[in-house]
């Protein structure tokens, strides 16, 4: 059985805890969204109740599936998740994540309850997903945004620890955070390239077909938890991803074909060219180049560079307020400080990045979050939940 996760207790001080709230906060604040935080945000909330282990869900715009995070599943139970969802996991009275996400009773706890425990126990989701990694306990923490559910984080403990009340007022504070990174979602968000940029597959011109793909648009599709999207994660595609289709509408339209899906830790970039294939004694063979890159937000390295600052919560949020560009002259308002207490706080962020000034900050900051690396400003004016794809696309043969 794989377990993770730091229990709560004598080791953990209360100052620890603070730290890792802290962090939480900055990250749910920085502007970059649910998904583009999920994975670290599991790791803190995990960390903060004691938990062993944690997973995050959520729908696209639709209430549709679209991704997930499971902190140690491995690669098949994954692929099992995303393969095979609606076969296992969303029949009619199935207790799955989706059930967590309507906004009926309390956003917190009902799989505390005698009937929700029942209900887990009996489902799939337990039979197959939850016994083989020993999971018998869960807390779940729905994830609301304009008034309807659109996530949910669940922390998962072995048989014989029982999440109790006191873990409920623990993960409270979280869920409202997580919450908050959807309401402080910004359209300006920068994103960097993580990838090698020679990633690629080839399908038909209609987006159907997968005719080729590469190792490394390989490696980063199944590292994407994405649902409903022909993506399998525990071996090689044999159908084109679903979004393909769409980027053949967009091609055929004359429209510039490029897509942004929010994926674990960021979002799977996706940009679409037409390409063409020899063929023998006849016309050349039309088809369709897709490049496939993995992108970061600035803003989320930046935090995790400010995180390991000695700086108190206002400090690092007038840093990264700076390396957002922000002007100064806003600080007061702002954070609510006197131009005394800002100098006093602008000389410690100086000391700690090394910076003699207000413009050097987003140099620094940025620099240390990776700003050697090529930066795209989102051209999306909407929160990412809202513009994942879910085209309900059947499997498709694939031909290599």
């Amino acid at each position: 059985m794989s377990v993770r996760g730091t229990p709560r207790g004598p080791a953990r001080t209360a100052l620890a805890n603070r730290r890792l709230l802290e962090r939480l906060r900055l990250l749910c604040e920085c502007g970059a969204g649910l998904e583009a935080v999920a994975a670290p945000a599991c790791a803190i909330v995990r960390d903060l109740v004691g938990a062993r282990s944690a997973s995050i869900f959520w729908l696209d715009r639709h209430g549709a599936p679209a991704g997930f995070f499971h902190d140690c599943a491995p690669a098949e139970l994954k692929d099992l998740f995303v393969t095979r969802f609606d076969e296992l996991f969303s029949s009619p009275g199935e207790f799955n994540m989706v059930t967590y996400t309507r906004p009926v009773g309390p956003p917190i706890g009902q799989m505390l309850t005698e009937s929700g425990h029942a209900a887990f126990r009996a489902s799939n989701v337990y039979k197959h997903l939850c016994v083989p990694l020993g999971h018998h306990h869960g807390l779940e923490m729905r994830i609301e945004h304009a008034g309807r559910g659109v996530g949910v984080l669940v922390l998962w403990n072995e048989a014989g620890r029982p999440f109790t009340a006191a873990d409920v007022a623990v993960a409270e504070p979280t869920r409202r955070l997580l919450e908050r990174a959807l309401e402080a979602e910004r359209p300006d968000v920068v994103w960097r390239s993580q990838g090698s940029r020679t990633a690629h597959y080839i399908t038909d011109v209609s987006g159907q077909d997968l005719m080729a793909i590469n190792a490394e648009a390989e490696e980063m599709l199944n590292r994407g938890h994405l649902l409903g999207q022909n993506v399998p994660m525990a071996r090689r595609p044999r159908a084109a991803p679903a979004f393909s289709r769409r980027l053949a509408e967009m091609l055929a339209n004359g429209a510039p074909a490029e897509l942004h899906l929010p994926v674990i830790d960021g979002r799977l970039a996706v940009r679409a060219s037409p390409s063409s294939r020899l063929v023998e004694g006849g016309d050349d063979e039309p088809q369709m180049f897709v490049s496939v890159d993995v992108e970061v937000a600035a803003d989320v390295l930046a935090v995790e560079r400010l995180s390991a600052l000695p700086l108190t919560l206002l400090q690092k949020q007038i840093a990264l307020f700076a390396a957002q560009g922000g002007l100064r002259a806003d600080c007061e308002d702002r954070f609510g400080v006197s131009q005394e207490a800002l100098k006093k706080h602008l000389s410690t962020i100086y000391d700690a990045t090394g910076v003699s000034g207000w413009s050097g900050l987003r140099e620094n900051v940025l620099a240390g979050a990776g700003e050697e690396a090529p930066a795209r400003p989102s051209p999306a004016p909407s929160p990412a939940w809202r513009t994942t794809l879910s085209l309900g696309l059947s499997l498709l043969p694939a031909v290599f």
